[in-house]
């Protein structure tokens, strides 16, 4: 009997002993876009390869993921990792929010090396913290139905004016859609973007640097007013239908039924909505063949020209698991988990930009990254681009409803900005 105590005793002291080893470290990361499946599946691979690391997902909404994570980190709380848009860093990065990740980067490396990242100057700010790493790449291109282009009679426009021309003679020789957009006011519109591919197209900017280390507003009334009247005309004219005034953002799909249909001729969009474009035609029709294809973004007097778009990973500064943070952000970057896990977006290293090949409907990306900027300017911390784009997805929705003109809107829009880099 006491040697069986003995041996129950050892057995227990040995379980004691143990336990350390299974101890799990449980860390939060909070993503934002609408296919959580895709991380679910990576949690899981990630979990059976640490398994003393338990990651939690939690979701939000674009709409609310900025003004949630600013308030919450505030107060002490909020996810250990949080996925960000590319313009996020530096103002959450000053606000105190985001962890500094200099020490993680020299003792663990990331990636290929920081330099091998895009946008790396919206994540470094002036004294050389680095708040995120570039995660995701996109920029947003032009998709195309051939066939509707063919029976209406018209070619793949190159400039923006082209594309007006073409899309109204769609409508009128065909009546079906012309350019097609979600053309709601909501505070992640799709006017935003739009906008701002015209604006840049042509020599102009909402926000630019003065020359004197400061910004400027970096386009007049006139000008503003034009491209607000640019993409308002395409209402009016029946290119885009009127219907589409209802719908909101970028990732709204239901603006895009249409041209999966084959009754849409154009498309101004990021990569992930493309794909889901073609994979939604293919599950419809039970055909490999994609009907689809893409060129570079309409040109103004200065070329097209569109956002380096993408996300970044940042790690709350109120972590107390910095360094698990930090593992899983490795695994998130590395090519195993966008050639296994998230293949319906770009990765932001450029040497793995280099290599991609872009199959049928998406090489228009290919053409486009090239010309594609980052914000700069705009993400100088005194004018959040979440306040100016909800402005003008106000401005814009106030023109298509008639409650100002153009150059009201213009004009209110270039006064919101004046007033945040005055304050």
């Amino acid at each position: 009997m006491q040697n069986m105590f003995k041996t129950a005793l050892l057995i227990g002291c040995g379980a004691l002993i143990a336990l350390p080893a299974f101890a799990e470290t449980t860390i939060s990361f909070r993503y934002n876009d609408p296919d959580p499946e895709v991380i679910e599946a990576a949690i899981e691979a990630f979990e059976a390869e640490n398994p003393d690391i338990n990651v939690e997902l939690e979701r939000i909404s674009w709409g609310d993921s900025r003004t949630q994570f600013l308030r919450e980190a505030a107060v002490g709380t909020g996810p250990d990792i949080v996925h960000i848009a590319f313009v996020w860093p530096l103002e959450m990065g000053s606000a105190g929010a985001l962890l500094p990740l200099n020490d993680l980067i020299e003792k663990n490396g990331a990636g290929s090396g920081f330099d091998n990242f895009i946008a790396t100057d919206l994540a470094r700010d002036a004294d050389g913290n680095i708040f995120g790493l570039p995660w995701t790449a996109d920029t947003w291109t032009l998709i195309y139905t051939p066939a509707v282009l063919q029976e209406a009679g018209v070619e793949v426009p190159k400039t923006w004016d082209e594309l007006q021309v073409a899309s109204r003679m769609v409508t009128e020789k065909t009546g079906k859609v012309g350019f097609g957009f979600p053309a709601g006011s909501g505070a992640t519109n799709t006017a935003w973007f739009l906008l701002n591919y015209h604006l840049w197209s042509n020599g102009h900017a909402l926000v630019e640097e003065d020359g004197s280390g400061g910004f400027q507003v970096g386009v007049d009334t006139a000008s503003l007013a034009n491209s607000f009247k640019f993409f308002a005309d395409f209402m009016g004219e029946g290119g885009n239908p009127q219907s589409n005034i209802a719908l909101g953002g970028l990732a709204d799909i239901g603006s895009l039924a249409p041209m999966v249909e084959g009754d849409q001729a154009f498309a101004l969009v990021p990569p992930n909505v493309a794909k889901a474009v073609i994979a939604a035609y293919k599950e419809k029709s039970g055909s490999d063949d994609v009907p689809f294809a893409s060129s570079g973004v309409p040109t103004g007097s200065v070329g097209g020209v569109s956002h380096m778009g993408g996300r970044m990973l940042g790690i709350n500064a109120n972590t107390e698991h910095a360094d698990e943070s930090y593992k899983f952000i490795q695994f998130l970057i590395s090519n195993e988990f966008f050639s296994d896990f998230l293949t319906a977006q770009f990765p932001a290293s450029k040497s793995a930009l280099a290599a991609l090949e872009y199959p049928a409907g998406l090489e228009g990306y290919g053409m486009q990254l090239p010309n594609a900027r980052t914000w700069g300017a705009y993400a100088n911390g005194k004018t959040p681009i979440g306040t100016m784009w909800s402005e003008a997805g106000r401005e814009f929705g106030a023109i298509l409803v008639g409650d100002k003109t153009p150059e009201e809107a213009a004009q209110s829009l270039i006064d919101t900005i004046n007033d945040m880099l005055n304050s």
